[in-house]
């Protein structure tokens, strides 16, 4: 589960229709034996909420992501992202969109390539579906804000290169535990819940070719184990966050449960801290937050290795592929039957499943190492 757009930033984005922008086929997957991340950090000034970003691909980047950094105050959105293509993402969405009901999220879900707001910043996958070429030259981003003062924002940007599409990676895994369920470090090994989440974990990846490892377990204070904001903006959320000790991988946290007096967040089992999130450890979209109370410990309805396994997806940069109001990702392969993806809005068991494409996202996220 991810808030997608706040309401107070009305900014919209749609697909370009320019054909050009993509692949007549899925691109192949290689077993490359090298996977390099190049990180490039750039300070612009936001003026009147529009900061421009011009940025070079050379021809072996496979995938990047752009991670902003902002004022905590304002709304942050990737409002145009032009390839040496075309313009992969639009500053308006058409009124038959608008028309689907998102209001001002309608514009990041029918995009080309999705771009979503968030609080104080905001990050994207590039590409968030496989078939979007990733062209060597010149690319420009426009970031708008809700902060009209000018002001300095941070844009990270992190480039996979390889000699082609990876066919399988390797992502560092720290599990961050509070003591829920009496999870702690020097027994995690042995702890029934646990083991069983991170084999579902194992079943749902492996496939893809995704593995996680190295896998270490860090205790963090007790604190953490009732969070009180969804959307981990406040003072215990980015705590948390901050307790982060994978510095190129993954970090997910486990709390016992969400509770602000909200009576929806008795449905929530986790949230990632972005799509796509950060893979630097301590940043504000570094992590994965699951919930033990979210399912029963007992096998057969435990949803605790599949809320992870959800919102590491999101962490990778997937999307929900069927959204509750019925709207679906912008993935071609996901909606084939019989449709038991993982990603779909609702944790069920036997829901389980990831696509060929979806894949090829995942890889393409900069956590991802050579295996």
């Amino acid at each position: 589960m991810r808030p997608y757009l706040f309401p107070m930033l009305c900014l919209y984005l749609a697909c370009s229709g320019q054909d050009d922008i993509y692949h007549d086929e899925l691109p192949k997957a290689l077993a490359v034996e090298r996977i390099e991340r190049i990180e490039t950090v750039q300070r612009l000034t936001s003026s009147s909420g529009i900061a421009e970003l011009v940025f070079d691909l050379p021809a072996q980047t496979q995938s990047f992501a752009l991670f902003v950094e902002g004022d905590p105050q304002a709304e942050y959105l990737i409002t145009q992202l032009e390839s040496p293509d075309g313009v992969l993402v639009r500053a308006e969405a058409t009124d038959e969109e608008i028309s689907s009901g998102l209001g001002a999220a309608a514009g990041p879900f029918f995009s080309a390539n999705r771009s979503v707001g968030d609080h104080a910043g905001t990050s994207l996958l590039v590409p968030n579906d496989p078939m979007i070429k990733v062209t060597a030259g010149s690319w420009r981003a426009t970031i708008q804000s809700t902060r009209s003062q000018d002001h300095t924002i941070t844009v990270s940007r992190m480039e996979q290169r390889a000699q082609g599409r990876p066919l399988a990676v390797r992502i560092p895994l720290s599990i961050h535990l509070t003591g829920a369920e009496g999870m702690r470090s020097e027994a995690a090994s042995e702890h029934a819940r646990l083991r069983r989440a991170q084999n579902q974990l194992e079943s749902v990846f492996s496939p893809i070719g995704i593995t996680f490892s190295p896998i270490t377990y860090v205790d963090i204070s007790d604190d953490y184990q009732v969070i009180e904001d969804i959307e981990l903006n406040d003072a215990q959320g980015l705590d948390l966050l901050a307790q982060g000790s994978a510095e190129q991988g993954l970090n997910v946290f486990i709390i016992e449960r969400f509770d602000s007096g909200d009576e929806i967040l008795g449905t929530v089992g986790g949230v990632s801290a972005a799509i796509p999130g950060d893979p630097r450890a301590k940043q504000r979209f570094a992590g994965v937050v699951v919930a033990t109370s979210f399912s029963e410990d007992e096998p057969s309805r435990d949803l605790l290795g599949l809320t992870m396994a959800h919102e590491i997806g999101h962490f990778l940069g997937l999307f929900h592929t069927t959204e509750a109001a019925g709207f679906l990702d912008n993935i071609s392969d996901t909606q084939e039957e019989p449709q038991r993806n993982l990603m779909h809005h609702l944790s069920q068991q036997g829901f389980d499943q990831l696509t060929e494409h979806q894949g090829m996202v995942v890889r393409g996220h900069p956590a991802g190492a050579a295996p």
